[in-house]
């Protein structure tokens, strides 16, 4: 069982959010006798840390292999990586790659894969444990209007996130510069370009990072704080909720003295991605 994008959990994301909840509110997890490799290809702490976390909660043998200590550097294919894997009895795969991952891609390999993020395609458990952590919070996203801020075009927790936020009946909108809006994406209800008209319209904020490691050109990190970082003036104007996926470039992103204030969710999503990944460890590799 594969989870490489948001859309491959559309039918049962409410019940891997049930269990998440359930797995909050309980310390009696299963025991699951197998065994997951943390494949990393590219820098992670939070979400390599939580899988490594969710891992050993459900009592999973665990291994981690960074990227670039692996046969990958030397030529060899994710495929015949993780075709080795399952040969060496792993029973599934967490990974996280600079490439685009399509859904055939690993179509031939009986093993349970989980996509950590892929390139600028998808991050399904930040997706999903962003709509969790609101959820706990609001108990309804119907007619809510979730605005995305910041690097929209290279963002695949946007690309996973909109889809469930869609899922529950909220509206999504993106703030950013116009060479930023992704072309190819359809789940958008409201692109804007001032930050300020943007927040007006929204009730909940996700405030995103400047990849810089993706861009050819440097940034002017000032100027974008001035014209799309949340400051304390833009902060008091947030109805609802601020998050972020992490890392937070502080004053860049946000303004270091609200990154924690009471409508920042930004720690409550880091302890849910345990849950959340606990949860969906649990449907790869039990069903």
């Amino acid at each position: 069982m594969h989870i490489l994008k948001a859309q491959d959990l559309k039918d049962i994301y409410k019940d891997i959010l049930k269990r998440a909840s359930y797995f909050k509110s309980n310390k009696d997890h299963p025991i699951i006798p197998k065994s997951c490799a943390l494949f990393f290809e590219e820098p992670s702490t939070r979400t390599r840390l939580s899988f490594e976390k969710a891992c050993r909660n459900l009592s999973l043998e665990t291994f981690y292999i960074q990227g670039s200590n692996s046969s990958t550097t030397k030529g060899e294919t994710l495929f015949d990586t993780f075709l080795a894997f399952k040969k060496m009895g792993i029973d599934a795969v967490i990974f996280r790659t600079p490439e685009i991952i399509f859904e055939d891609y690993f179509k031939d390999i009986d093993i349970g894969i989980i996509n950590a993020g892929d390139g600028t395609h998808e991050h399904p458990s930040q997706g999903l444990l962003d709509v969790f952590t609101l959820l706990e919070k609001t108990n309804t996203l119907q007619d809510k209007n979730i605005l995305y801020v910041g690097d929209i075009y290279h963002s695949r927790v946007f690309r996973s996130g909109s889809l469930f936020f869609k899922l529950e009946g909220a509206n999504v909108g993106i703030c950013t510069y116009p060479s930023l809006v992704p072309k190819d994406y359809p789940l958008m209800d409201n692109i804007f370009t001032s930050l300020d008209e943007a927040l007006d319209w929204a009730d909940h904020v996700i405030a995103l990072r400047i990849q810089k490691e993706r861009h050819k050109d440097n940034f002017n990190l000032d100027s974008y704080f001035y014209i799309y970082g949340i400051t304390k003036e833009r902060y008091q104007k947030i109805k609802g909720f601020l998050m972020h996926p992490g890392p937070v470039n502080r004053n860049i992103d946000i303004d270091q003295d609200v990154m924690y204030r009471e409508k920042s969710l930004i720690l409550n999503q880091i302890e849910n991605g345990v849950f959340v990944r606990m949860a969906m460890l649990e449907y790869i590799i039990l069903g």
